[in-house]
C-alpha cells in the first residue's frame, strides 16, 4: 500500500476512534487485509495506536464501573485469546466475514428501529454475558468485534455517551493488550515494528478532537455508533460478494 494512502487512512481512523472509541480496528482491519497485509502485521500497525487512544479515554474518563470490568474479564477475554490463537494458526481456513456482516446489519438495524428493539432489549439483558463471549470470539477470529462491543456498550449504558465510550475504551484496551501480546509471541519473526511512530500521531490528534466529542449529545452519540456499525456491515457484505 502506498505510504501516503496508509497515513491518510490512519489519520481518518484515529479521528473516528478519538471521538467514538472505535474505528481503527473496525475499519482498518478489512482495509489493510484487502490491500495485502497479513493478519499479524495488520494488528501490529493498528493495535498500538488503538491501545494508546483507548488508554487515554479510559484513564481520563469520569465513569467507573467495576462490575462491568469484572464481567468483561471473565466472559470476554478467555474467548478472545482462544479464538485469536485459532485465527493465527489457521489463517484462511475459516471465513467469518459474511456472518459478521449479517449480524452487524441485523443488530444495528434492530436497535435503530425503536419499536422492534423494545422486545429485543429484554432478551439481550438476560443473555448479555453470552454476548460478551461472542464479542471475544468474533474479535479473536476476525479483529472485527469492535462493532459488537460498541452496540453492546450503547445498550448497557442506556445511551449515556460517557458510559458508552467508557465501556468501549475499556473493552478495546484490554482486548488490545491481550491480542497484541499473543500476536507478538506467535508471529514475532514476521512482524515489522517500524510503524510504532503512529502512536505519536495519535497523541497529537486525540486532545483537540475531544471538543467534537463534548459537543455531541447522548442520543446522537449512540445513534452515530449504530449507524457506523450498519455501514460497516454493508461494506463487509459488499466486499464478500
Amino acid at each position: 500500500m502506498d505510504q501516503i494512502f496508509e497515513i491518510i487512512t490512519l489519520l481518518a481512523l484515529i479521528i473516528i476512534q478519538s471521538i467514538f472509541g472505535v474505528g481503527l480496528l473496525l475499519f482498518g482491519t478489512p482495509t489493510f487485509l484487502i490491500l495485502g497485509y497479513d493478519f499479524a502485521n495488520t494488528i501490529n500497525i493498528l493495535m498500538p495506536v488503538s491501545i494508546t487512544i483507548s488508554f487515554l479515554q479510559f484513564y481520563r474518563s469520569k465513569v467507573t464501573d467495576r462490575n462491568f470490568i469484572k464481567n468483561y474479564n471473565i466472559y470476554c477475554l478467555p474467548c478472545l485469546v482462544i479464538f485469536l490463537i485459532i485465527a493465527l494458526n489457521f489463517k484462511y481456513f475459516f471465513d467469518f466475514n459474511l456472518m459478521v456482516a449479517l449480524l452487524l446489519i441485523f443488530s444495528s438495524t434492530l436497535i435503530l428501529n425503536k419499536r422492534r428493539f423494545s422486545k429485543f432489549k429484554k432478551t439481550f439483558f438476560k443473555l448479555k454475558n453470552l454476548v460478551l463471549m461472542g464479542i471475544g470470539s468474533i474479535h479473536g477470529l476476525t479483529n472485527m468485534g469492535g462493532s459488537f462491543l460498541a452496540i453492546y456498550s450503547t445498550l448497557v449504558s442506556n445511551n449515556v455517551k460517557e458510559k458508552t465510550r467508557y465501556y468501549i475504551c475499556y473493552g478495546y484496551l484490554i482486548m488490545g493488550i491481550f491480542q497484541y501480546f499473543v500476536v507478538v509471541i506467535i508471529s514475532n519473526n514476521s512482524i515489522n515494528f517500524s510503524k510504532l511512530y503512529y502512536i505519536l500521531v495519535a497523541l497529537i490528534i486525540y486532545f483537540p478532537i475531544q471538543k467534537i466529542f463534548n459537543n455531541i449529545n447522548d442520543k446522537k452519540f449512540s445513534k452515530y455508533i449504530n449507524v457506523l456499525a450498519l455501514i460497516y456491515g454493508f461494506l463487509i457484505l459488499i466486499n464478500h460478494i
